[in-house]
């Protein structure tokens, strides 16, 4: 006997103890080595068969605990014990499951549900279950003798077997028929909880069933069958039956949708109210499951959910918005079990259940049409509003939680129309709308301005309500009206502020917090009504809104002071605006501002207020100091000095830097105090660049920008060179993203203390010079680096010696050049050059030696290839500013260039050429285009000279001379190199915005040139025009849209990929050329997201063979500009054929799977509704995705790849998961439970979900 089996043996003899401690103690022990030993653990035949009997019987134990115990023995052991033994335990918890009693039964029960779970889904043993096990659990569903407790323990678990091993049931095809064929009776059983489990576990059978079979011989046989019968029972049945179906097979209910919804329908005219309500819930779940397949019915649909919410036949009262509720009922907790049958007595009213069921209808339907906004303000909205006065107060918190939804559904899908209708009360906007957005329908805006006064006025009653719930939904609906509308409260101020204090003024009671989260919600309300109406509105009752802020602001919970403080802040905006101009302060206006100012500093000098309350109120005292120092001059030794020592506090200097940074830029804080405290707070700030923290960094060199210009030239020399100094180490390459920061307030201080200079010439120049060689010197930072030179040479800097220098520094560079070549090195020439031109152009009188100094360097036989390309990058950049009418041999030089043996110094004199001819076109743009002309071999690079001449030219001189350019280029069109058609295009792109009128003509012309390489340089030509933000010519292109995308289905890929890149950008910068033919495109835009076989083929590599898709970037660039039209032609779009579109992209290439996880982030914010009911459909790629590993042999690129791909899935999954539930979405939220949060990637995915609330407090703020 082996040493574990001797243990083991040990523990079952304990089992046997009389003693119920030691046999516990037994079972924990066994449980213990179990999951120590893992898949180590092994016992002889015999202890096994002695363990495993022994454990069983432990299931009859007189001791609860150790019953309990012994169940997760067996759901230990498992895993571990030969399948005889596993039958045995089957067959043994089974027969117990049939005892008559009911602590055996449950014990038993509970025993084969544990084994299910610990089973692994895929598994040898997860065939067993479905072998052995579920016959068994059939034949008590079969046998009439199943008492109803063992019937409903039998169907939850064979559900449990049919969900959790989906794969191994979906090709058992005898299991799937045996299970229809024992459960569909059991439809026809007097009691409700059985016939309730019954229609559950038929939903996880059909969703498991691969085939169809199964399901329309359910919906024929049983579904249609009791549907057109009159026995309500059975009604009731076969319409949760379908609602279930529609949740879990939702493809196959939509093929049947049109024979079932008229059907259900007709059931709500039945004189049942548990009828009616399961009904309405059946059609909800049609209409969020299958919305395109019920969509004929929708109309009916509406209507019917319209009248059912006002079903109310026990209740002989007026109009249910005049009934003002004294009280509020409680909310009642509705046993599931019951809603088939029949529970309640003749006396009791289930009304309510049936109007809160029509109120969730019409969620759904609002919720998934988008495209009916005007119609539900027409239809739907009055009915609601009707309602608001509920007097049941869980169907009255549903009814407004369904206006809120109609609201939110506006901001998203109608807003565009309130730009256009109008602006905020206050004479502003909230948010920036593009001119494209207002030319959309008004129709929504319009019917809710019209109704407002109705919903406001009703609202704002209620709010009376003793149910702080009641209250808190109320207010969330007022904030989500006003949100939409910028306003439309002014009719009801006086009230609705009374109701504000009565909910501020709430005593805390209890531990639910109820009260708090009130009050936190009011303030929120508050915020935005102060940023959505005007003061004038309110005005009367400010000194009452300010003591409530006040008061709030001192409140011991933090939560609420910290929310009462940004109510604060948006109210003192209000109250003294100082955009566009700086408004005077009236005399009703001063004491208010004086009392927020003395609340917010008392709390802030507190010792009991946290950081968040700290924080948020040091945003207060900025904000009222940006908008009234002036009245508060007084006391500024108090809040500046405040504010001073903060930036000393390590916890709370961030945002102490960022409000310093805002006062200084106050337009009304002046005085010697202030001019002090400026430079006072300059220092403190200056020596925080020095600090590791980088988001410091970033937020201290804004503030340093604000305190400078306020300062201007009146800052001490002693302030400077300890500000330059601070900069010192910053200059350089090591953080690319903060040094164009630093350039940029140096440069700043050379424009306003020219004293800088000679600090500058000593300490900041040489790393400068260092900083010039680096290849990562681009974009922000290199525009950085010029101004400072810029700024230099004109603050009093010495030219020449400047350039000399620079040229210098570029030695060590030019010999990487001569060497290798490396891009790199080519970078730090191109940089040396555009410093020297801009030196150039500030000190022109030095431009005539420099020339003549580089002129000799490209003439020389013995410069050295980066001598040369150093020399012609510079006479270009200088070129474009100085005539070299006197430099003509270096023009000529330059061009012979053209023909050197060396690809950079060819590039390189191409770009001189251009921009020299940039600097006198008459003399030397000529002989560029006799080159295009004449000499093949150049061609190329006369054209690249060319496209520079294009690029820098002002608007006037290139159109004087677009014809001479025009024929040129378009004889190119047809060129067989590639480089030369693309740079053809782009020149002819931009001499077509030039004259459109002139130019498009002759580009549409050759669209269906049979040619495919003039095809596509036309193309690519029209892509350039939609770039451009002129609007002058959108008259003339607006014709062309048509025929130029039908080149999306050319027989050339380029082509194609040509015409969907311009759509992209026809999309991004023009969409209002394509918003009229969405119609047509769309469709055909969708056909090129799918993998076309044809264009996959193998590549043998040596011994390996390669999968080469040619079709790829084709349906990347669809999916581009699927994401493009998301953002600038929402309304266009049928958002559920979009989603669908985006879930089958989670399966293709890596590429394309990454732009649809951004897609569907988007999509969950924007239609979060469609997006939860299809989230179940993208398990099976996020799966594949987060399952996928490498071979050992896969070389690091492939796995940084894996990771970022992964991690891109994640990020898209956390944003996904706030709209799951194990409910709603069990798939998806099973596959986040055990793929992820029980795998390698729980901590990263924690990570991200840290990270996606950290952002979506920044967005909140930023609201």
């Amino acid at each position: 006997m082996s040493r574990n089996s001797y243990s083991i043996g040990g523990l079952v003899t304990k089992m046997r103890n009389p003693d119920a401690d030691l046999r516990f103690m037994a079972l924990n022990d066994l449980i213990s080595e179990v999951q120590r030993s893992g898949d180590q653990f092994g016992v002889d035949d015999a202890t096994e068969h002695s363990t495993v009997e022994q454990i069983l019987a432990l299931m009859n134990d007189l001791n609860g605990e150790v019953k309990n115990l012994a169940v997760k023995a067996l759901a230990a052991l498992i895993k571990h014990v030969s399948e005889s033994r596993i039958q045995t335990i089957i067959d043994r918890l089974v027969a117990f499951t049939a005892s008559k009693d009911e602590g055996v039964r449950d014990i038993a029960s509970l025993g084969l549900k544990t084994v299910v779970a610990e089973v692994t889904p895929g598994s040898p043993l997860a065939v067993t279950c479905c072998t052995k096990l579920a016959p068994k659990v059939i034949a008590q569903l079969e046998n009439p003798a199943s008492s109803s407790e063992l019937l409903i323990d039998s169907l939850d678990l064979l559900s449990d077997i049919l969900s959790r091993f989906e794969t191994t049931v979906r090709t058992n095809t005898s299991l799937q028929t045996s299970s229809l064929k024992a459960i569909t009776p059991l439809l026809s059983n007097p009691r409700p909880a059985l016939r309730k489990r019954a229609v559950a576990t038929l939903a996880t059978l059909i969703s498991a069933a691969h085939e169809t079979t199964l399901f329309n011989s359910l919906v024929t046989s049983t579904v249609v069958k009791f549907l057109k019968g009159s026995d309500i029972e059975q009604l009731k049945t076969s319409v949760s039956l379908v609602a279930a179906l529609a949740r879990t097979a939702p493809v196959k209910m939509g093929k049947k949708a049109k024979d079932l919804v008229p059907l259900i329908i007709a059931t709500l005219q039945k004189d049942d109210d548990e009828l009616k309500e399961v009904a309405l819930q059946s059609l909800e779940a049609l209409v969020l499951k299958c919305p395109t397949e019920v969509a004929p019915f929708f109309t009916q649909i509406v209507e019917a959910a319209t009248s059912l919410l006002k079903h109310d036949p026990n209740y002989a009262g007026d109009d249910d918005e005049d009934v003002e509720m004294g009280e509020a009922s409680d909310e009642e907790e509705v046993d599931e079990d019951d809603d088939f049958g029949d529970e309640y007595s003749d006396d009791d009213d289930t009304s309510w259940k049936v109007r809160r069921s029509a109120t969730k209808l019409l969620t759904a339907c609002i919720s998934t049409r988008s495209d009916l906004l005007s119609t539900f303000y027409q239809t739907v909205s009055p009915t609601l509003i009707s309602r608001f006065g509920e007097r049941e107060e869980t169907v009255k918190v549903e009814v407004w939680a369904t206006y809120t939804v109609l609201l939110g559904q506006t901001k998203v899908w109608g807003t565009g129309s309130a730009a256009k209708e109008g602006e905020s009360t206050n004479g502003r906007l909230k948010r920036k709308r593009s001119s494209d957005q207002m030319d959309v329908d008004e129709g929504p805006i319009s019917q809710l301005r019209l109704q407002t006064p109705a919903i406001a006025k009703s609202i704002v009653k209620q709010l009376t309500a003793k149910s702080l719930a009641t209250r808190q939904a109320g207010f969330a609906l007022l904030h989500e009206l006003i949100g939409v509308l910028d306003g439309g409260l002014e009719t009801q101020i006086s009230p609705l502020v009374s109701r504000v204090e009565a909910s501020l003024k709430t005593p805390d009671s209890g531990l639910s917090g109820a009260a708090t989260q009130l009050k936190i919600e009011v303030l929120s309300f508050l915020g935005l009504f102060f940023r959505t109406h005007h003061l004038k509105i309110f005005v009367d009752e400010l000194p009452k809104l300010v003591n409530l802020l006040v008061a709030a602001v001192g409140d011991k919970f933090n939560k609420i002071a910290a929310e009462a403080f940004v109510a604060a802040t948006d109210l003192v905006k209000v109250l003294r605006p100082v955009s566009p101009s700086v408004s005077s302060t009236s005399a009703a206006v001063v004491p208010q501002i004086n009392a927020l100012y003395a609340a917010t500093m008392k709390r802030l000098t507190s010792s009991d207020a946290d950081e968040e309350v700290k924080g948020k109120g040091i945003v207060c005292l900025g904000t009222l100091l940006f908008h009234a120092g002036d009245q508060l001059a007084s006391d500024y030794d108090t809040s500046l000095a405040f504010l001073r020592d903060r930036l000393k506090n390590e916890v709370s200097r961030l945002n102490a830097v960022k409000v310093v940074g805002e006062v200084a830029d106050s337009p009304v804080c002046k005085g010697p105090a202030f001019e002090t405290w400026i430079q006072e707070c300059l220092v403190e700030v200056s020596a925080l660049l020095r600090k590791v923290h980088r988001p410091l960094k970033v937020a201290s060199f804004a503030c340093i920008k604000a305190l400078l210009s306020r300062s201007g030239s009146g800052l001490p020399p002693a302030a400077s060179q300890a500000l330059l100094a601070d900069l010192q180490p910053l200059i350089n390459d090591a953080d690319i993203n903060l040094l164009p920061l630093a350039l940029e307030t140096i440069a700043t201080l050379l424009s306003t203390d020219a004293s800088t200079i000679a600090y500058v010439q000593n300490s900041i120049l040489p790393r400068i010079y260092e900083l010039v060689q680096s290849p990562l010197l681009q974009g922000p930072s290199l525009d950085a680096l010029l101004a400072f030179f810029t700024a230099f040479v004109r603050a009093g800097a010495e030219p020449l010696p400047l350039v000399q220098t620079l040229a210098q520094a570029a030695e060590s560079v030019k010999k990487t050049v001569d060497d290798s070549g490396t891009q790199s090195g080519m970078q730090s020439l191109a940089t040396s050059s555009r410093c020297i031109g801009v030196i150039v152009r500030e000190a022109p009188q030095v431009a005539d030696g420099i020339v003549k100094e580089y002129e000799t360097i490209i003439q020389s036989s013995s410069s050295s290839s980066a001598s040369i390309i150093l020399g012609l990058l510079t006479l270009g950049e200088i070129g474009r500013v100085v005539d070299f009418g006197s430099h003509k041999k270096a023009f000529n030089k330059i061009i012979e260039h053209f023909s050197s043996s060396s690809e950079d110094v060819r590039r390189s004199a191409a770009f001189a050429a251009g921009n020299v001819a940039v600097g006198n076109s008459d003399a030397f743009l000529p002989p560029i285009l006799q080159l295009i002309e004449t000499d093949d071999k150049k061609r190329y690079l006369a054209l690249q000279a060319l496209k520079e001449v294009i690029i820098h030219s002002s608007a006037d001189s290139l159109a004087a001379i677009s014809d001479t350019l025009w024929t040129p280029l378009f004889d190119n069109c047809q060129a067989q190199d590639e480089g030369t058609r693309n740079v053809a295009a782009d020149c002819l792109g931009q001499l077509t915005v030039l004259n459109p009128a002139k130019y498009l003509p002759q580009l549409q012309a050759r669209l269906s040139n049979k040619s495919r390489h003039t095809r596509a340089t036309v193309i690519a030509a029209i892509r350039f025009t939609f770039t451009n933000e002129s609007s002058s010519y959108d008259e003339l292109l607006a014709p062309l849209i048509v025929e130029f995308f039908k080149l999306i289905h050319d027989s050339d890929l380029g082509v194609r990929r040509l015409a969907l890149s311009s759509l992209n950008s026809a999309a991004h910068n023009k969409p209002h050329l394509v918003r009229d033919h969405l119609t047509t495109l769309l469709p055909e835009l969708y056909g090129q997201t799918e993998v076309d076989e044809s264009l996959i083929r193998m590549v043998e590599m040596g011994p390996f063979k390669h999968k080469v898709d040619d079709g790829l970037d084709i349906r990347k660039t669809a999916y581009e500009c699927m994401h493009t039209l998301l953002d600038t032609c929402l309304k266009e779009i049928e958002i559920h054929e979009y989603l669908g579109k985006v879930l089958a992209g989670l399966s293709d290439e890596e590429e394309v799977k990454k732009l649809c996880y951004l897609m569907l982030v988007k999509l969950a914010q924007i239609a979060p509704t469609a997006v939860t009911q299809r989230l179940d459909d993208s398990v099976p790629a996020f799966t594949e995705t987060l399952q996928t590993t490498l071979k050992d042999s896969a070389v690091k690129q492939e796995t940084e790849r894996l990771a970022e791909l992964q991690k891109a899935a994640l990020r898209c999954m956390v944003v996904l998961n706030r709209r799951a539930s194990p409910t709603n979405t069990p798939k998806f939220s099973n596959l986040v439970q055990t793929v992820v949060l029980a795998g390698r990637f729980a901590s990263e995915w924690k990570e991200l979900a840290q990270n996606a609330v950290q952002w979506d407090e920044v967005d909140a703020m930023e609201e």
